[in-house]
């Protein structure tokens, strides 16, 4: 039973940064929700671990999936906030051609995104652009943003509700399809 418990322990410490860095922040945007995710994610998994079929390959799309079912679980119950953010990381999501099989891919699949998004961001209004980047991707509270940006926070709402909706639209003129089911709560 310790060796199973230290195995575990291993898994954990492995796939648990990579985990909360490459799959739950870019999904949910927030730090305090990616941590319960990854929290939620390995209990799951290790209930589920009795059940699960080796198949040859890494484990770690296995948890990948299991961490996209709990932030998606998260992005359901949780309010317009939570969907803002899950409807710029879902539409960003469509940039990636496959799903990356291992945390080294992962991590280059990341990088690339990034690059891309950065891409997107440049052709917007800079304002949208910078409440994007602020509040989504550098992960600073309402109040952070609103200070930086100058305007109340009831206006920031409305700027990054207005700038995902731009962001979505710069990515249809390049030609990235947009699928409004996976924004859905």
């Amino acid at each position: 039973m310790k060796g199973d418990k230290r195995a575990f322990e291993k898994l954990y410490r492995h796939y648990a940064p990579v985990l909360f860095s490459y799959v739950l922040i870019p999904m949910l945007g927030d730090r305090d929700d990616a941590h319960d995710c990854v929290h939620k994610t390995f209990i799951s998994a290790n209930k589920a671990l009795p059940r699960y079929e080796w198949r040859g390959t890494s484990i770690y799309p296995w948890l990948k999936t299991l961490a996209k079912n709990k932030a998606r679980d998260l992005l359901r119950a949780s309010g317009r906030r939570q969907r803002l953010r899950g409807a710029f990381s879902s539409h960003v999501g469509v940039f990636g051609d496959r799903e990356p099989s291992s945390p080294m891919e992962e991590r280059v699949a990341q990088q690339a995104l990034r690059k891309r998004i950065d891409a997107v961001l440049e052709t917007l209004n800079p304002r949208y652009a910078r409440v994007l980047r602020l509040r989504l991707l550098e992960d600073r509270s309402r109040e952070d943003c609103a200070e930086l940006l100058e305007v109340k926070i009831g206006t920031l709402d409305v700027l990054l509700f207005r700038a995902v909706r731009a962001f979505r639209k710069a990515c249809d003129k390049q030609g990235v399809q947009f699928d409004l089911a996976e924004v859905s709560p």
